[in-house]
């Protein structure tokens, strides 16, 4: 199954990338998505681009019937593999793992400037796509739906939430 979003943005690509690649600003982001013992595995620079590895507990708002496979709080592993493309575009390439709950979850980002960019319109835009799938028997569909509809939220809400913390950043 997949979940898609266009995110767009006043601010330029490099000011909205410090939230994807500055340990402090990845760790604010995700806490205050209401993430907790946000940690950075690792960041590192690549020939075109960077690596950024995460780990996180996230809270589980789940329908009855997984609760025993979810609990109240999931654990992610995050890994991204970002890359500069032709034409001033950035790809993020995403693996994310929710440790212990049997589902698939990839994804890319792709973030590009528009050629003219007009006063009104956007500085920045991001492509979200997302793939999740699981192979459980039964209850594989209804666990794919609730992730689904899971991270449409978390998308919508860390969109929400880089719309009000860029403008605070670019006065720092």
């Amino acid at each position: 199954m997949q979940v898609s979003a266009i995110h767009d943005y006043q601010e330029d690509l490099d000011t909205i990338l410090r939230f994807f690649s500055e340990e402090e600003l990845i760790i604010e982001k995700y806490q205050k998505l209401g993430a907790r013992n946000v940690r950075i595995v690792k960041i590192e620079e690549t020939e075109d681009g960077f690596l950024v590895e995460t780990q996180r507990e996230v809270p589980a708002n789940v329908p009855g019937m997984l609760k025993s496979l979810l609990g109240n709080y999931n654990t992610i592993k995050q890994s991204e593999t970002w890359h500069w493309l032709e034409g001033d575009q950035l790809k993020c390439e995403m693996q994310v793992e929710l440790i212990g709950v049997p589902a698939a979850i990839t994804g890319q980002m792709l973030f590009s400037e528009p050629a003219a960019k007009l006063k009104s319109g956007p500085t920045t835009r991001n492509n979200v796509e997302m793939t999740i799938s699981s192979s459980v028997p039964f209850i594989g569909s209804t666990l794919v739906s609730f992730i689904c509809d899971d991270i449409k939220q978390q998308m919508q809400t860390e969109y929400e939430f880089l719309l009000e913390a860029l403008p605070v950043l670019l006065t720092e």
